[in-house]
């Protein structure tokens, strides 16, 4: 596993899984990571992503990896790495071009600043379209604030294909010695400086006026373009544009609003309307006297209640108190003899968890006329009388049970007589 210096200042890298090993060129390795460490810090929140081709060798057994070309991406689609139909018609010169100065492409590399170290589905789709030889690599660089960057290789395996999810083998890039930043391609050995050939003596210019003695301002030094991700034009001040927006967004609002009423209006409802207490239907009614002092039995707060008290007052400064048990609330009413003509009448129930609900009404209205005592003789009498009723009702019922006794014997002989006759009258039959 990475890595071994050599003397020749190469370090060598190999994986079980790897069919052939690599050896790559240090000093061209940190070249590239420091152009991928400036990009990470070009732009707050994870830089730019670059990337570019490996160039080397490749002798059936070894890839040797000794220079780079930098592809100068145009970032259209944002700062990572992502490939334009410019870009990638850029490609394909950088790769012709280094076939023709006598070193073969054996791969590409690319930094991953926003996510870890794999080959995206996007990475592997260049991959095969650009590197389509069963030897070449990617290799993704992974830079960091305060870490040293990590990188990893790929490679496609016995049968072609890239295991693409992680490296087999993550390493560490150690910075060399402070070196000036790579401008992204080697540079290039000096040509030669020719001798200076001797300059004539030019003749001496007559002095100029005095306004061309006076400076001329230097013209400022203009910028480099920006990416065009970052190149945003600026927005015509129009303020209709706004309104019409600002319409069409209230306009959305409104209609996601409603689409979704029903996550939202009953908690709304909830808040605006505090829920009222459990209510017990304590009503009362007159019959001729008799309070009849009912309640809703159905309701929740007699349903789950494991008692209650009912409290009658008729006017003076004591209240009659009536427990109820769990039987008597479902029963849903009592019946009073009245001997006022107000009622004061209130119901209180206790719920299992100790929550009580109270309820009180009452009642007002005129006493019923009281009855004529009735003569003791003539109710003797009429008592007498109900005697005879029921004892002639009692006569009665005996006397039928004796008659329905009767019919079933008389149909039992009757039917034994008829069996009789049919018996005889085929006995007597002709054989």
């Amino acid at each position: 596993m990475p890595e071994s210096e050599s003397a020749a200042k190469l370090s060598a890298w190999s994986a079980p899984e790897c069919p052939f090993t690599i050896e790559y060129s240090i000093g061209m390795l940190d070249d590239i990571r420091l152009a991928v460490v400036d990009a990470f810090f070009s732009l707050p929140r994870g830089g730019v992503e670059i990337g570019g081709i490996l160039d080397g060798a490749w002798d059936g057994e070894r890839l040797t990896i000794t220079g780079y070309s930098a592809l100068d991406c145009e970032h259209a689609f944002g700062p990572s790495f992502t490939l334009s139909p410019r870009d990638e018609a850029r490609l394909s010169e950088l790769l012709a071009a280094s076939d023709r100065n006598g070193v073969r492409p054996v791969g590409w590399y690319h930094s991953h600043t926003r996510s870890e170290i794999f080959l995206s589905d996007a990475d592997q789709k260049i991959h095969r379209r650009f590197f389509p030889q069963p030897w070449q690599v990617a290799l993704v660089l992974k830079p960091h604030t305060f870490q040293p960057t990590r990188a990893g290789f790929f490679f496609r395996g016995a049968g072609g294909s890239i295991h693409g999810e992680a490296s087999y083998g993550e390493f560490a890039l150690t910075p060399l010695m402070v070196r000036p930043l790579p401008s992204g391609v080697p540079a290039a050995a000096p040509a030669p400086t020719p001798a200076p050939e001797p300059t004539p003596v030019p003749p001496v210019p007559e002095p100029p006026p005095a306004a061309a003695l006076v400076p001329k301002p230097a013209e400022p030094e203009q910028a480099p373009p920006l990416p065009k991700f970052l190149d945003v034009p600026k927005p015509r001040s129009r303020r209709w544009r706004v309104v019409v927006l600002a319409v069409l967004a209230g306009f959305a609002l409104g209609a996601g609003a409603y689409l979704k009423r029903d996550l939202w209006l009953p908690r709304v409802l909830a808040m605006t309307h505090a829920p009222s207490p459990p209510s017990l239907g304590l009503i009362t009614a007159d019959n001729d006297g008799q309070l009849q002092i009912r309640w809703n039995r159905n309701s929740p707060a007699v349903q789950q209640a494991s008692s209650g008290v009912l409290s009658i007052g008729t006017g003076g400064p004591s209240t009659q108190e009536i427990p109820l048990d769990k039987a008597h609330l479902l029963s849903g009413a009592f019946t009073l003899a009245r001997q006022t003509e107000r009622v004061d009448v209130s119901l209180a129930t206790t719920q299992a968890d100790g929550h009580a609900t109270h309820e009180t009404t009452a009642f007002l209205g005129k006493l019923p006329d009281p009855k004529p005592v009735e003569d003791p003789a003539m109710q003797e009498q009429r008592d007498k009388l109900s005697k005879q009723v029921a004892k002639m009702q009692s006569d009665l019922d005996a006397e039928m049970a004796r008659n329905a006794k009767l019919r079933k014997t008389v149909d039992q002989l009757s039917k034994q007589l008829h069996d009789q006759q049919r018996s005889r009258l085929l006995n007597q039959a002709p054989k």
